[in-house]
């Protein structure tokens, strides 16, 4: 009897340790299985862009069978984030330009997805201070992308205008190249100040079938946006924005990614963790965008309305050729 309960103590010892020693087997990162969403404030879209996130990951993950479909999302601002973080955080999510600094000094040590911030605020930094894990997903649009609804909107938009700062280099780079691809003429008129913008501006409207936007705060901002689009508008000559706000106050249509974009372009990279898949760029434009179109504009310019689908389709097609 004795010599039984041994036994049956000694198998119990046993068994234990091989349970204990499966999980010190398994890889940290898979013990690892929630996510943070940090937002940098209370902004209504800071929360829409979360709760996308949270829902399409959760079911992109369930379809996949993939652990990331029993994580847990946690929702926080920095105002109230412990930077004494739960070591079971697997990935984090920063919304705004506040939360990925906030990240970037303070959570170097995880998986840091950044979304929600402009191109030009110069956050990622090339000089090694920043992990290699943090990667950076813009809201400004690809140049090509715009380029190509200038050209699906009309093959008679062959001279396009744009106004740059003098040192934007690589925008400069990214519409040549571009218009090179299309076959499209580009105007290009580059200013040092502000106070240059009428001047620059009037010199391409009478050269010019259409004037794009590119997303500059020195030359499109509160102050100037209604003077650029009054001007356009005299020379009867569309201009092409690079958000909706910018649609909704009188452009003809812009292309950028919404939301809801944003929140899908997180999710895949979120996915990509999950599948141990490679993420090859740190600095990422959304891969998901959305057209607005202005009727009321198109009228009042006798420019005939365009389905925001088929011009959707026309410029994935040619965005399909471009990369071939």
């Amino acid at each position: 009897m004795h010599c039984a309960v041994c036994i049956k103590e000694y198998s119990y010892l046993i068994l234990m340790l091989v349970i204990t020693m499966l999980a010190m087997a398994v890889p940290a990162h898979e013990k690892k299985s929630n996510i943070l969403i940090l937002l940098s404030g209370n902004d209504d879209v800071y929360l829409d862009v979360a709760t996308a996130i949270t829902n399409s990951t959760i079911k992109l993950c369930r379809n996949r069978q993939l652990m990331c479909q029993d994580a847990n999302f946690e929702i926080s601002q920095i105002s109230t984030l412990d930077n004494k973080l739960h070591p079971n955080q697997r990935v984090i999510v920063t919304l705004g330009l506040k939360a990925a600094a906030h990240a970037r000094q303070h959570l170097n040590e995880h998986i840091v997805f950044s979304a929600l911030i402009p191109k030009d605020s110069k956050i990622h930094s090339d000089d090694g201070s920043d992990t290699p894990d943090h990667y950076y997903l813009y809201l400004d649009q690809p140049q090509h992308r715009s380029m190509l609804l200038i050209n699906a909107l009309s093959d008679g938009f062959r001279n396009v205008g744009v106004v740059i700062s003098s040192n934007d280099e690589s925008v400069e780079k990214a519409l040549i190249q571009s218009a090179s691809e299309l076959e499209l003429n580009l105007n290009i008129e580059k200013i040092d100040d502000t106070d240059q913008i009428g001047t620059s501006l009037n010199r391409l409207l009478y050269n010019v079938d259409i004037l794009l936007a590119v997303p500059d705060t020195k030359i499109h901002n509160k102050t100037t946006v209604s003077n650029i689009l009054i001007s356009a508008y005299r020379k009867r000559i569309p201009l092409i924005g690079f958000s909706s706000a910018y649609v909704k106050a009188g452009a003809l249509a812009a292309v950028y990614s919404s939301p809801e974009d944003i929140a899908f372009h997180v999710r895949d990279n979120i996915v990509k963790i999950y599948s141990e898949e490679k993420i090859n760029n740190r600095e990422q434009y959304a891969e998901y965008f959305s057209i607005l179109f202005n009727s009321e504009v198109a009228r009042s310019l006798d420019f005939p309305t365009k389905s925001v689908n088929k011009l959707e389709e026309t410029m994935i097609n040619r965005l399909i050729d471009y990369h071939d």
